[in-house]
C-alpha cells in the first residue's frame, strides 16, 4: 500500500523527526556536483567552503580534518544532499566488491520527474550499468552508481509521497537506506535513542527489487522510519550477511557518509541530544556552535554508526545550502568547474 509521509516542515518537532540533509564523501567534488545536477537534475545551494582545523576533526570523530563542501538541493524544503572531498584525512576508496547489503548507509532513492532522460544521463561514459529498470511504465525503478560507486535507485512514481507534483519539476529524496547487522538493537538507536516513529504496514521494496542491485534472492526483514519528506530504510539481510566496515573506517571514506536531523528550535536540539545521552549514546564531542550559524553534533551507534543532529539559524539557510542558487544546472556549469577555493584560511572560528 503507498505510504503517505508527514506534511513538509523546515525541521524536526517533538512529533516528527525530520532529515534535513544527506551527506556523501566523494573522491571528486566537482564531478560529484555536475553528475547529480546533470544526470538527476538537482540545484547547486550555497557556496563550495574549504575547511580545516581541529575542531572540525573533532566533531566528526577524525584525526585531522581539511576539506571542501557544496550542497545541492531538489524539490523538497529544507532537505540539502552535502558532499565533502578530503584532503585529510587521505581517503579510502569503497571496499572492492562492495554490495548493498555489506553494513552501513547502503543507498539512496530518489524520484525523477522524467525517469528515461535522468537514467540516459546517470549511465557515465566507460561504466557497466547495473541490471535493467523493473516495474510497469509509469512506476518503473532502476539502480544507478554515482561517480563513487553509491547505489541510487531510481522512481518513476513517487508512491512515498502523493505530493510530489508539486516539486516543480525538481527530483526529490524517497530514501536511504542503512544495511545493519541487527535489526532491534538498530530500533534502539533511530526509535529509542533518535525518536523516529516507525511506519507501520508500508512497504519499499519487495523481494524481486533485490535484482536491482544483484542480490537476486537474498532474503530480509526491514523497517521503515518517518524521516519528514522521505523515509529511512533500516535492512538486515539473512542470507547474504554483509561484510563488516574495514578495521580503521572513517566517515571521511568514500561513500554515503550519513543523514542528519534538522532542527528550528534550538531547545529541541538540546531535549534530542540528552535524550540520546540518556540512553547510552554520545557524540564524538559535546555540541558545537558557531555562533550566527549553526550547532552540529555527531551522534554514533554501537556498530560506528553516525547521524548528525543539527541546528541552523534561519539567517543562515543561504549560507548554509538548503535555497537554490541558480534555476537551472545549465546557467550554474561553468561556475561549478570554476568554484575551488584557494587553500588560504585555516581558522575554524566563525566558520561552518
Amino acid at each position: 500500500m503507498p505510504l503517505r509521509v508527514a506534511d513538509h516542515r523546515p525541521m524536526s518537532s517533538s512529533a516528527t523527526r525530520r532529515c534535513c540533509q544527506v551527506a556523501l564523501s566523494t573522491m571528486n567534488l566537482t564531478k560529484s556536483l555536475e553528475w547529480y545536477q546533470h544526470a538527476l537534475g538537482f540545484l547547486p545551494a550555497g557556496e563550495r567552503r574549504h575547511r580545516e582545523g581541529s575542531t572540525f576533526a573533532a566533531v566528526a570523530g577524525l584525526p585531522e580534518a581539511a576539506f571542501d563542501v557544496a550542497c545541492v538541493v531538489g524539490g523538497q524544503p529544507m532537505l540539502q544532499i552535502e558532499m565533502f572531498e578530503f584532503a585529510r584525512p587521505i581517503m579510502r576508496r569503497l571496499p572492492a566488491g562492495w554490495r548493498r547489503c555489506d553494513l552501513g548507509y547502503s543507498a539512496i532513492g530518489v524520484h525523477c520527474p522524467d525517469f528515461d532522460r535522468a537514467l540516459s544521463r546517470c549511465l557515465l561514459p566507460g561504466t557497466s550499468p547495473l541490471p535493467p529498470s523493473m516495474g510497469a511504465l509509469g512506476a518503473r525503478r532502476a539502480c544507478v552508481q554515482d561517480p563513487d560507486g553509491i547505489l541510487v535507485e531510481l522512481f518513476e512514481d513517487h508512491s512515498l509521497d502523493d505530493r510530489a507534483s508539486a516539486t516543480n519539476g525538481l527530483p526529490s529524496i524517497v530514501s536511504v537506506t542503512v544495511s545493519v547487522q541487527d535489526l532491534a538493537a538498530a530500533y534502539d538507536f533511530w526509535v529509542g535513542a533518535l525518536g523516529f516513529s516507525a511506519v507501520a504496514d508500508a512497504v519499499l521494496h519487495d523481494p524481486e527489487h533485490e535484482a536491482l542491485w544483484r542480490l537476486d534472492g537474498a532474503a530480509s526483514d526491514s523497517m521503515l522510519l518517518n524521516a519528514g519528506s522521505f523515509v529511512i530504510e533500516l535492512v538486515e539481510y539473512r542470507g547474504s550477511r554483509g561484510r563488516r566496515r574495514p578495521a580503521g573506517y572513517l566517515i571521511s571514506d568514500q561513500g554515503l557518509l550519513n543523514v542528519a536531523v534538522g532542527f528550528d528550535d534550538k531547545h529541541e536540539f538540546e531535549c534530542s541530544y540528552n535524550r540520546a545521552v540518556e540512553r547510552g549514546f554520545r557524540g564524538y564531542t559535546e555540541p558545537w556552535t558557531v555562533p550566527g550559524v549553526a550547532t552540529v553534533v555527531y551522534l554514533s551507534d554501537a556498530e560506528g554508526l553516525t547521524v548528525e543532529l543539527l541546528h541552523v539559524e534561519r539567517s543562515a539557510f543561504q549560507y548554509m545550502g538548503f535555497i537554490a542558487n541558480q534555476p537551472s544546472f545549465a546557467s550554474t556549469r561553468t561556475r561549478v568547474r570554476s568554484a575551488r577555493p584557494r587553500r588560504t584560511n585555516t581558522s575554524t572560528a566563525g566558520q561552518r
